[in-house]
């Protein structure tokens, strides 16, 4: 039960990871990525899509074991929300002085 939430929890997590970097990367920003504190706006796009694809497979991957049950939504949306307030509350330190927002 638990390690099936942890997934969805994680696939949380990828979703709302994606967001911020694929909006810097499509906006022509520059944004810190795990390759580098000011990641160029193709490498931001690029790493967006790569969490958003990760999450794709892995919902599909649970889909074709297991149907969710309604707490694995309620992870899935937890992992979402926690990267969505870690982004807003330290935003300045993610972005590059280089960006202008």
């Amino acid at each position: 039960m638990i390690y099936t939430s942890l997934w969805y929890l994680l696939i949380g997590f990828l979703l709302g990871n994606g967001m911020p970097h694929f909006l810097f990367g499509s906006a022509g920003k520059i944004f810190r990525t795990p390759f580098g504190k000011e990641s160029s706006p193709r490498m931001n796009v690029r790493w967006g899509l790569f969490n958003f694809i990760l999450a794709t497979v892995l919902v599909w991957w649970r889909l074709s074991v297991q149907s969710p049950e309604r707490y694995d939504l309620v992870f899935l949306l937890v992992g979402f929300w926690l990267v969505i307030i870690m982004f807003g509350v330290s935003l300045q330190s993610f972005i590059s002085d280089k960006t202008n927002i």
